[in-house]
Formats: structure tokens, C-alpha cells, sequence
């Protein structure tokens, strides 16, 4: 009974070990590219074998992720942060969303990538008699959607890499991205801040939706059909959703 005692008391301070080399990778990565070993074993006091395999494991499991020597939060760390308030978000955004919906006439969706995947959180139908069916435009390939290509260009690059893992990468959806350019494209939408498409019927827009801190909550889009959306309409749109997205920066 002792010994099983001081096994499960070890595994405990492995575990706390976990966490609180994880809080100090991530405050380290607000200024710095990672973290080295040296570093996490000296802040926390740990030898360097044992602490490497616990980094090690965190690694596997998608909560750290790791270039060269430097150790910076994983996929996963992003996850935890958004799972544990997208029910607020959801709570602050869908009034906004609904509003614009009637207001603009088209309709809207917000999304959020979770476990690699590009998740629906809600949808909303334009107030016009005549518009995009937001549930059919939403099941278009997963890389010709505004919202996945505007959240994998705000998203860190561990969430991105999780991502093209389980999804693959650009492909004829996203012409402009595949063939080595990706890494330029996603720096492009990071600097306008927002994603578009035109052409056949449907137009559609998204912007992000970040924390005070930068991080990725999840993204916004419109749809509106082609024969109404003239420029200012497009403007109408776009201002829409960055005012949106605006308001829920300042909240969270």
C-alpha cells in the first residue's frame, strides 16, 4: 500500500511538473521564439533527464511543439484556451451575428478549429427574401471556405501544422496557395485581415476573431449572392464583420 502511495504520489509531481513547465514555456513565448531545456530545467529546478522526457511526452500528445532546440506551446495548449470560453463567445457573438444578418440581409457563420478541424459554432440566414442557403455554402471543400483560410492565417504554426495533418494541404480549392506559395498567401491575409472570393454565384468574406492577447478564437463570414453585391455592399459587409470582430477583441 506504501509503495503504490509513493507511485501515485511521483505521478502527481510529474504531472504538476507538465503544467507548470507548460506556464513557463508560454510566458517565455509572449517575447521569445521557445524555450531551451536549460532554461525550463533551471526555472524549474529539475534535473535534465527527467525533465526531457516529460517534455518529450507533452510533445507527443500535441502540447508542446518543438523547432530545433526551442520548445513553444502545441496545438493542443490552443485548443484548451478557446474550449474553455466558447460557450461565451458563443453567448456574446450570436446577438451581434443575428443582428447583421437582419440588418446587412445576408447570412453569416462563425467557426472555430478544434482537434485540427475547422468546427461550425453558429449560423445565420439573411433577412432577403433571395440569398445563400449558409448551410450549402458551408459544405463547400474544406479549403475553399473564407473562414478556414482566414484562421489557419492567424493561427500558430503548431494549430496550422495539425491541420494540414489532418486534412492535407492546399490543394485545387485554394489554387493561389498551393505550389509553394501558402506561406505567402497566409502572410498576405494576415496583412489585410480579412478573406474574400468572388466569382460564380456566391461572394464570401471572413475575418478573424482574436483575444486581447492575439490568440485565435475562431473567424466570421458572410455570404451574399453575386447579382447585389456591388462594392459598397461589399464594404457594407466587411465593415460588418470587423466591427464584430472589434467588439469581441475588447471583451475577451
Amino acid at each position: 500500500m506504501k509503495e503504490y502511495k509513493n507511485m501515485a504520489e511521483v505521478q502527481v509531481r510529474s504531472v504538476k511538473k507538465a503544467l507548470d513547465a507548460l506556464d513557463y514555456i508560454a510566458k517565455v513565448c509572449l517575447e521569445e521564439d521557445g524555450a531551451t531545456l536549460s532554461a525550463i530545467a533551471a526555472e524549474l529546478d529539475e534535473k535534465l533527464p527527467t525533465l526531457r522526457n516529460i517534455l518529450k511526452t507533452m510533445e507527443s500528445c500535441g502540447y508542446l511543439s518543438r523547432s530545433g532546440k526551442l520548445y513553444r506551446p502545441g496545438a493542443k495548449h490552443s485548443d484548451l484556451a478557446r474550449s474553455g470560453i466558447i460557450k461565451r463567445l458563443v453567448e456574446a457573438t450570436s446577438p451581434l451575428l443575428q443582428s447583421a444578418a437582419e440588418n446587412t440581409g445576408e447570412s453569416m457563420v462563425m467557426a472555430t478549429m478544434i482537434n485540427g478541424q475547422r468546427e461550425i459554432l453558429k449560423r445565420f440566414q439573411g433577412s432577403n427574401e433571395i440569398g445563400v442557403i449558409v448551410e450549402v455554402a458551408d459544405k463547400d471543400r474544406i479549403y475553399k471556405l473564407e473562414t478556414t483560410r482566414i484562421m489557419l492565417a492567424f493561427a500558430d504554426k503548431a494549430e496550422r501544422q495539425q491541420f494540414f495533418t489532418m486534412n492535407g494541404y492546399p490543394d485545387a480549392f485554394w489554387p493561389e496557395a498551393a505550389g509553394g506559395n501558402l506561406e505567402a498567401c497566409l502572410s498576405q491575409l494576415r496583412k489585410v485581415g480579412f478573406a474574400s472570393s468572388g466569382g460564380g454565384h456566391t461572394c464570401a468574406y471572413a475575418v478573424p476573431l482574436l483575444n486581447s492577447s492575439g490568440l485565435l478564437l475562431g473567424a466570421i463570414g458572410a455570404y451574399a449572392p453575386s447579382f447585389r453585391n456591388d462594392q459598397q455592399h461589399e464594404e457594407k459587409l466587411l465593415q460588418t464583420l470587423m466591427e464584430i470582430a472589434a467588439k469581441v477583441k475588447e471583451q475577451f
